[in-house]
C-alpha cells in the first residue's frame, strides 16, 4: 500500500509538466511488458480465443484509463439512481476490489467493506439496486442475469477487460491530474493508450480542469454530514470554528481536507491510502477529543457502533452539466427499449 501511494505521488506530480522522474527509470523496461500483454488480451477477445459473455441485457462500462480515483464511482452511483428514477430495474457488477469475497455474490446493503470492498457496498448503499461481485466481471454478470429481473447493467469500472461484452462505455478523467507523467503502467498511471478515449462514447471530465481535455464536465457537490448511524445530519458550516480529526482513504485525500478547511473547520489531517482501513480504536479515541470527519468510502468500513455520536461522514453527489444530463439518461433509455 505504501509502494502504491508513493509511486502515484510520482506518477501524478508531474501532471502540469509532463517528463519521468529518474526514479521510475527502472521501470521502463517493464512498460514493453506491460502493453504486450494489454495488447494481447485484446487480441485474443478479439479472434474468440478468449471465452466472452454477452448479457440478455444492455451493459454499460464506466471505468478510466489511469490508475487512481477519478470520481468514477459517484458517477456510477448517478446514471444508476437516475435510470432507477425512470423506472429501469438496473444491477451494477464489480470486481469487489480489496473485499476477502471472491463471488459470484450479491452485497449486502449492509454487508462488511472487509468482504465485499468499499465501494461495491457503498453503491449497494446509496442505490438501493442489486449489485455482485467477482474477480471476473462475466461471471458477476451471469449470476445477476440469472438471479434478478433486470432490464439494464452497470459495470463499475472493467474498460481494460473485453471478456463482458458491452454496449456503451464511459471514460472518467481526474480534470487536474490528466494523465500524469504520460507514461503507461508500471512507469506511469496510465492503464490505456489516451488514443482509445477516440473509441468511447462518452469522456466525463471531473472539474476543477487544469487539462484540455474535450468531454462532459462534472462536478462533486458535498452534501450535508451524516452521523455514522445515519440516524443525524447537518451542514458542513455547523462544524466551523471547530477542531476536527479528518480521514480520508481515497485517492486524493488532500482534496477532502482543503473542503473542509474551506468551510471554516480547524483540521486535523490524517491521509490514509486509497482504501485503506484504520483500526476502530483509533477513530473512537480521536472522537473522544473533537468530531471525527471522513469520506462515505471510509464510512462504509465501520458499522454503527455504540460510542460514535462524534463520528460523521461527508457524501458526494456527482453532477453532471445540464445540458448533457437529459440526453445521457434518454439514450441509455432507448437501448432498454429498443432490447
Amino acid at each position: 500500500m505504501k509502494m502504491r501511494r508513493f509511486l502515484e505521488r510520482v506518477w501524478l506530480e508531474r501532471a502540469y509538466a509532463p517528463r519521468l522522474d529518474p526514479i521510475l527509470y527502472p521501470f521502463v523496461p517493464c512498460v514493453g511488458l506491460y502493453l504486450f500483454m494489454s495488447g494481447l488480451r485484446q487480441v485474443l477477445s478479439g479472434a474468440g480465443i478468449l471465452a466472452l459473455y454477452r448479457p440478455p441485457v444492455p451493459t454499460l462500462v464506466i471505468g478510466n484509463i489511469t490508475v487512481g480515483g477519478t470520481g468514477k464511482t459517484p458517477l456510477v452511483i448517478w446514471i444508476v439512481r437516475a435510470l432507477v428514477a425512470r423506472g429501469v430495474r438496473v444491477g451494477v457488477v464489480s470486481r469487489g476490489y480489496g473485499g476477502r469475497r471472491k463471488g459470484p455474490v450479491e452485497v449486502p446493503v449492509e454487508g462488511p467493506a472487509q468482504d465485499y470492498g468499499d465501494e461495491p457496498v457503498m453503491i449497494a448503499r446509496r442505490t438501493g439496486v442489486p449489485v455482485v461481485i467477482a474477480r471476473q466481471r462475466p461471471l458477476a454478470a451471469q449470476w445477476l442475469c440469472r438471479n434478478r429481473p433486470i432490464d439494464f447493467i452497470v459495470s463499475d469500472d472493467g474498460l481494460q477487460h473485453p471478456r463482458l461484452v458491452r454496449d456503451v462505455e464511459w471514460v472518467v478523467v481526474d480534470g487536474e491530474r490528466g494523465w500524469g507523467n504520460g507514461w503507461p503502467l508500471p512507469a506511469g498511471p496510465l492503464r490505456d493508450s489516451v488514443r482509445q478515449l477516440g473509441r468511447v462514447d462518452a469522456v466525463f471530465v471531473k472539474q476543477p480542469v487544469r487539462w484540455e481535455i474535450p468531454g462532459i464536465r462534472f462536478r462533486l457537490v458535498p452534501q450535508d454530514a451524516l452521523r455514522l448511524d445515519g440516524l443525524r445530519h447537518k451542514p458542513i458550516r455547523a462544524f466551523a470554528g471547530q477542531h476536527v480529526h479528518a480521514l480520508a482513504g481515497i485517492s486524493r485525500p488532500e482534496s477532502f481536507f482543503d473542503f473542509l478547511t474551506q468551510e471554516g473547520l480547524l483540521v486535523e489531517r490524517h491521509p490514509l491510502g486509497d482504501h485503506e482501513p484504520l483500526p476502530w480504536a483509533q477513530i473512537q479515541r480521536w472522537a473522544n477529543e473533537s468530531p471525527v470527519l471522513m469520506t462515505e468510502k471510509d464510512a462504509v468500513k465501520y458499522p454503527p457502533k455504540a460510542g460514535a455520536e462524534q463520528v460523521w461522514y461527508v457524501p458526494v453527489d456527482a453532477v453532471p452539466q445540464d445540458a448533457e444530463e437529459d440526453h445521457l439518461v434518454d439514450t441509455l433509455i432507448r437501448l432498454v427499449q429498443e432490447g
